[in-house]
């Protein structure tokens, strides 16, 4: 007898046995049935070329450094004359070496060489979709990367010493907020992912490795990145 008072003649009703490689319910086991693991982040490459872009474009900042101490004495001189004190004479003296590097990148990078002279000794060129970019676009690219951030940094430098923090200066205040995410969208573009810095894409350039067997490659191909 069995313990629900039938008798135990094997006839009894008992549950199915799961057929192997099914799921109780019908359902067929396999990669569906596993347990779904979260997808991993994707972490932003840094480009290859973007440790010699900086290293080039530490080198070209010391041609600026250059171009900014061979204003020193005309500083001086308005200093004596009693110019000094003008916040709008500081501002516009402090815009001629931004100005002359400006320029200098702009013809060194529309020039035959389409380089910098630090990206020459790196082995870097700045290229258009068409080849060598032209006037307007090294001059786009370049008040993109040196002539707004300079300016910007000195606008708020100048305000700094002459109290523009205290006070409550809008300039000030204005340039300080713009200038630190702009530099950090500028070296995050060109270090990260496609390596095409904000001025790159703005100007629709870009940089690339100039190899010995392709002394002129046209065009935004191989390895490339801004600036």
């Amino acid at each position: 007898m069995s313990v629900l008072g039938q008798p135990d003649d094997g006839t009894a009703t008992r549950p199915a046995a799961t057929p192997a490689g099914r799921c109780p319910g019908g359902q067929q086991e396999g990669p569906h049935m596993t347990q779904r693991q979260p997808a991993a982040r994707t972490v932003p490459r840094v480009h290859p070329l973007a440790r010699d872009r900086v290293l080039a474009y530490g080198m070209d900042c010391v041609l600026y450094f250059g171009l900014a101490v061979a204003t020193v004495p005309a500083g001086l001189l308005a200093h004596q004359l009693g110019w000094g004190g003008s916040r709008a004479f500081v501002v516009a003296a402090s815009s001629v070496p931004v100005l002359a590097a400006t320029l200098y990148a702009t013809a060194r990078e529309s020039g035959a060489a389409a380089a910098t002279w630090g990206k020459r000794r790196l082995g870097l060129t700045v290229r258009a979709p068409a080849g060598r970019p032209g006037a307007g676009r090294a001059l786009a690219r370049n008040v993109v990367k040196i002539g707004l951030p300079w300016t910007l940094g000195h606008l708020v430098a100048i305000g700094a010493a002459t109290g523009g923090f205290e006070t409550g200066d809008l300039l000030t205040l204005a340039a300080t907020v713009v200038t630190y995410p702009l530099l950090a969208v500028m070296v995050g573009t060109v270090a990260l992912g496609a390596g095409r810095g904000l001025h790159d894409r703005l100007a629709g350039t870009g940089v690339e490795r100039v190899t010995p067997a392709e002394p002129s490659s046209p065009g935004l191909g191989g390895a490339r990145a801004g600036p």
